[in-house]
């Protein structure tokens, strides 16, 4: 069970990480934030895809705890 949440909080944070580099690219290296439509699509896919990377560093330290807890 605990293995199933871990891999999907991965595929989350993969998927967060795909949308923040696009937002950063999308700012860089185009004319789209010159737009309120496209300020407000790169600050989107900047900002979802930190909220769906942060779950996961979090979970691993939490499984960490555990296991040097178990270990003691």
């Amino acid at each position: 069970m605990q293995k199933n949440v871990i891999n999907y909080l991965k595929m989350l944070h993969w998927v967060g990480l795909s949308m923040l580099l696009c937002g950063v690219g999308l700012y860089f290296f185009t004319e789209l934030t010159q737009q309120v439509t496209g300020m407000m699509i790169v600050a989107s896919l900047a900002g979802l895809g930190m909220v769906m990377m942060s779950p996961f560093p979090i979970a691993l330290f939490l499984q960490w705890a555990q296991a040097q807890n178990q270990d003691q």
